[in-house]
C-alpha cells in the first residue's frame, strides 16, 4: 500500500497521513473562500425570510439530478418554497436557457429567485433573460468559465478565474453541498440535514468523474458509509434491484448506479422521474422508478453497442486517422458521448462523434487523450464550428453539415502539430508488483484502505509476477473463460480462452490485474483478475511426446 502511495506522489509522511486519515473535521475547506459564496447565501437567505419562491435550475445528467436533489431538499429544510427545473436534453440542450426561464414562470409564476446547479457559468442569454423578467439569479457551477461571467447577482464556481478556493475539483452537487453548509451555518440551523445528503453528493462526485482527492475523497468516503448503512430507501432499493453484492465507488456507483440515472437523460431527455424518486417516501414508487431506470439503461447498452459497431465500420471504410471523426443521422443524440468514449478507448485517439439534432445542426461529443486538449483545440478550429465547450478530455460541440469536412481536416492538421506516434500507444503506469510466491490474503484488505478509487486516484494497476499455474480450467457456458490455479493465488482471465489456447496454454504468466477474494462453500481463496488481454507468457509448457 505504501509503495502505491509513493508511486503516486505521496512521498512525505504528513502527506500520507493526511491522505489516509482525512475526515470531515479536518478536510473540508471553508466555503467562504469561494468567491461570491457569502453574497449568494445572503440572497438565498433573504428570499427564504421573505417567503419568496425559489426554483433550482439543474442539468439532466447524474450530477445535475443529484445537484437538484441536494439543493432543493436542503432549501426546503431551511424553510424555502423551493421547486426544481431541468431542460429537456433534445429540445433545449444544456444550460440555463431563455426558454427554460419562460417555462419556469409559466409553471411557477411567483418565482423570484433562480439558483442554478451544475450549469450557468456560460449561460449569458439565459441569465440576462431572467434579469429582464425581474428575477434574481444565483449561479452555482463547477465548469470552466469563459472570458467573462454571466451577469448574475452571484456566481459561485471554484473554477472562476478570480476564485481563491483551494480545491477546484468539486462537482455540481459538491458546490451545492458546500453552499448549503454555509447557508445553514448563517441561518443558525443544525448542520446534520446537510451532512445527511453526502450519500447523494458521493454518487454525483463519482458520476461526474471529478478528482477523487482532497475533500472529494472524504465526502465520497462518508457517502459510501451512508449508502452501505441503507440510510436512504433509494440506495437500498438500488442495491436490491441491481443485486449489487458490494458497494464501492469505482464499480457499484460508477458502473451500475450512475449509468442508470444518466440513461433517463440520454434517452428520455427529461430526468424528472429520477429526481422525484429521492423525494417520495413511497417505496413501491421508488422501486418502479429504479426498475424503469434499469430497463432504460439496458436499452441504452444495446443501442450503444450497435452504434459503436457501425462507427467502427465507418472508420474501417474511411481509414484510421490521427483524429477520428464520424457522423451518422442514425446515431442517437443522447449516446454520441458514449460512442466517442468507446472509440477513444479502443483506438487511443482523439474522437469526435456527430449526429443531426432537431434544429438541423450536427451535435457532437468528443473524448481525447493526453496532449490533445479539446477546449484549446476549439479555439483554433472555431471557424469550422457553431459552438462548443468542455474540458481537456471531454467536450461537446455543434457544427453545420457543410463544416464537417473542413472540421475533420482542421483537427487532423492540429494533431500533426500536437501528437506523435508515441501518443497513440496506450500506456500503463504500474503502481506495484506482486509476487505470486509470497502474496497473502490480506492484500485485499490492504488495498481497500486506499479506496475510494476514481478520477485522479484510479484503481491501482498491479503486475503479478512469478506465477506458475496448474492445468487450465475452462469456465462459462461456452468455456470462454480461463482459470489457472496456483499455490497461493489463482489467475482468472475472462473471455480469453481462445487467445490463451493460441499462446500454447502457458503455465508461467506475467499479468496486469487486481486481486480479490473468492468465497466458495465457506472456503476463502485469493484470485487475481487479469485486465483483458494484458498478460504475457513467461515460458512455454514443455511439450509431451
Amino acid at each position: 500500500m505504501l509503495q502505491i502511495l509513493v508511486n503516486r506522489g505521496y512521498t512525505q509522511a504528513d502527506e500520507i497521513e493526511s491522505f489516509l486519515f482525512a475526515n470531515m473535521d479536518n478536510a473540508l475547506h471553508d466555503t467562504r473562500l469561494m468567491k461570491d459564496a457569502e453574497t449568494a447565501v445572503a440572497i438565498i437567505k433573504e428570499a427564504i425570510e421573505n417567503g419568496e419562491e425559489i426554483v433550482v435550475y439543474s442539468d439532466y445528467d447524474s450530477d445535475g439530478v443529484n445537484s437538484a436533489v441536494v439543493m432543493t431538499s436542503l432549501l426546503r429544510k431551511a424553510g424555502a418554497k423551493a421547486e426544481f427545473y431541468t431542460n429537456n436534453r433534445f429540445t433545449q440542450g444544456y444550460g440555463m436557457m431563455p426558454s427554460g426561464v419562460d417555462q419556469i414562470l409559466e409553471h411557477h409564476p411567483n418565482t423570484k429567485l433562480i439558483v442554478t446547479c451544475d450549469n450557468g457559468i456560460m449561460a449569458f442569454e439565459g441569465v440576462q433573460h431572467a434579469l429582464d423578467k425581474g428575477l434574481k439569479v444565483v449561479v452555482t457551477d463547477h465548469h470552466e468559465q469563459g472570458d467573462t461571467l454571466p451577469n448574475a447577482h452571484a456566481v459561485v464556481d471554484p473554477k472562476r478565474h478570480d476564485c481563491e478556493y483551494p480545491f477546484k475539483g468539486l462537482c455540481g452537487a459538491g458546490v451545492a453541498f458546500k453552499l448549503m453548509l454555509l447557508l445553514f451555518w448563517e441561518m443558525e440551523l443544525p448542520l446534520e440535514p446537510v451532512y445527511d445528503t453526502l450519500d447523494i453528493v458521493a454518487l454525483a462526485t463519482v458520476g461526474d468523474i471529478v478528482p477523487l482527492v482532497d475533500e472529494n475523497r472524504v465526502m465520497v468516503q462518508e457517502g459510501l458509509k451512508m449508502i452501505r448503512d441503507n440510510k436512504r430507501a433509494v440506495f437500498r432499493i438500488f442495491q436490491e434491484v441491481t443485486e449489487a453484492k458490494e458497494i464501492n465507488a469505482h464499480w457499484t456507483l460508477g458502473f451500475i448506479y450512475v449509468p442508470m440515472i444518466n440513461a433517463i437523460g440520454r434517452l428520455d431527455g427529461d430526468p424528472r422521474r429520477a429526481i422525484e424518486m429521492f423525494f417520495t417516501e413511497d417505496e413501491d414508487e421508488i422501486r418502479e422508478s429504479i426498475i424503469y431506470l434499469k430497463d432504460l439503461n439496458e436499452k441504452r447498452k444495446g443501442m450503444t453497442q450497435e452504434m459503436c459497431e457501425r462507427a467502427e465500420e465507418m472508420i474501417t471504410e474511411k481509414g484510421l486517422k490521427k483524429v477520428i471523426v464520424v457522423y451518422s443521422d442514425d446515431f442517437h443524440e443522447g449516446i454520441v458521448g458514449l460512442i466517442a468514449g468507446r472509440l477513444k478507448e479502443k483506438y487511443n485517439r482523439p474522437t469526435f462523434v456527430f449526429t443531426k439534432n432537431h434544429d438541423g445542426l450536427l451535435k457532437g461529443s468528443s473524448r481525447s487523450i493526453d496532449n490533445f486538449h479539446l477546449k484549446d483545440s476549439f479555439k483554433i478550429v472555431k471557424e469550422h464550428m457553431v459552438g462548443g465547450g468542455g474540458h481537456a478530455k471531454a467536450a461537446g460541440l455543434s457544427i453545420r453539415l457543410d463544416q464537417l469536412e473542413g472540421f475533420e481536416k482542421a483537427v487532423n492538421d492540429l494533431a500533426d502539430k500536437w501528437l506523435t506516434e508515441d501518443d497513440f500507444v496506450k500506456k500503463y503506469h504500474v503502481d506495484a508488483r506482486l509476487d505470486a510466491k509470497t502474496i497473502e490474503l490480506d492484500i485485499v484488505d490492504d488495498l481497500k484502505e486506499l479506496e475510494p478509487f476514481g478520477e485522479s486516484f484510479p484503481k491501482p494497476i498491479l503486475v503479478m509476477e512469478n506465477f506458475k499455474g496448474d492445468k487450465p480450467f475452462y469456465m462459462g457456458s461456452e468455456k470462454q473463460h480461463v482459470k489457472l490455479g496456483g499455490n497461493k493465488v489463482s489467475l482468472i482471465m475472462w473471455s480469453e480462452a481462445e487467445r490463451f489456447k493460441a499462446m500454447g496454454e502457458p503455465s508461467e504468466i506475467k499479468a496486469i490485474g487486481f486481486p480479490q477474494l473468492n468465497v466458495f462453500r465457506g472456503n476463502v481463496s485469493l484470485q487475481f483478475i487479469v485486465d483483458g488481454d494484458n498478460y504475457l507468457k513467461v515460458q512455454q509448457p514443455v511439450p509431451t511426446t
